[in-house]
């Protein structure tokens, strides 16, 4: 009898222990809110989790230069343009939003974040060749509009209407102020938003380079908490990869075998 109890205890005991440590890790690994890399049909990496606001917008599963499998933006053209909303990031609020993106266009990528009705959140844009410039802008002022290009919406080149624009200075520019990037899926940049209460940063560069000093960092509080989206301006067959939503503190839950875990150290350790 004495000893049926002492196993009991030592079993109850053991439980505390397991339900604590659990916790604990929980609370130092935080959330990962949303990661695709591709390279299986499951999870984040589904189409069906890819439904994009813009009805004429079509996404495909295709080769990513240098690391597998990518996302394939397959349709051009501003009527095309809009955002696409990441499940599971409805409450994001402070941490950091990362992808891969190639291009075959002349036009941008971006991140919609915070975004908590039609017209209330933030766009930032990585432009490329047409606009050579990271841009931060409120949906608020009609910026990130589905089916409108930047221009359309004077979300470019109008300080009266952005929270910042800057050059990324990742390739020369021509006299025309066009940039000379390639558009042939042969070099992929990584952009990085970090968001935290008022701030926010933005770093843009070559994948695999080191990452230097973000090229936006601006304070804003117009926006608190709310979903996450990718977004693009006409970007006919450009492609992302590895995208990543995560709170600040969390650890490394990809599986070890994936493509992801080999970029998750270095997202971890720069930013």
């Amino acid at each position: 009898m004495f000893e049926s109890r002492s196993i009991g205890a030592f079993i109850g005991y053991l439980s505390i222990i397991l339900m604590v440590t659990s916790t604990s890790l929980a609370s130092v690994q935080g959330t990962v809110l949303f990661r695709a890399d591709f390279e299986n049909d499951k999870g984040d990496n589904t189409l069906a989790k890819w439904k994009p606001d813009s009805d004429g917008q079509i996404w495909e599963i295709a080769d990513f230069p240098g690391s597998g499998k990518g996302l394939l933006n397959a349709k051009e053209g501003c009527g095309v343009s809009g955002n696409t909303p990441l499940p599971g990031t409805e409450n994001f609020s402070d941490g950091i939003i990362q992808l891969d993106m190639s291009w075959q266009d002349d036009d941008s990528w971006g991140i919609i974040f915070r975004k908590s009705e039609e017209k209330k959140g933030y766009l930032v844009t990585f432009g490329y060749n047409e606009t050579p410039a990271v841009i931060v802008a409120l949906l608020d002022e009609g910026c990130g509009e589905t089916g409108k290009c930047n221009d359309q919406t004077q979300c470019e080149n109008n300080p009266d209407k952005t929270l910042g624009q800057k050059p990324h200075g990742l390739f020369e520019i021509k006299d025309d102020g066009k940039g000379t990037g390639t558009q042939d899926l042969s070099v992929v940049y990584t952009g990085v938003i970090e968001a935290k209460g008022d701030s926010i940063k933005v770093w843009y560069h070559e994948r695999g380079k080191p990452k230097g000093d973000p090229v936006i960092d601006i304070k804003d509080n117009t926006h608190k908490k709310g979903q996450v989206g990718v977004w693009h301006e006409s970007q006919g067959n450009c492609m992302i990869d590895n995208v990543v939503v995560r709170t600040f503190d969390a650890g490394t839950s990809v599986d070890a075998e994936s493509k992801l875990a080999t970029s998750w150290a270095r997202i971890r350790s720069a930013y």
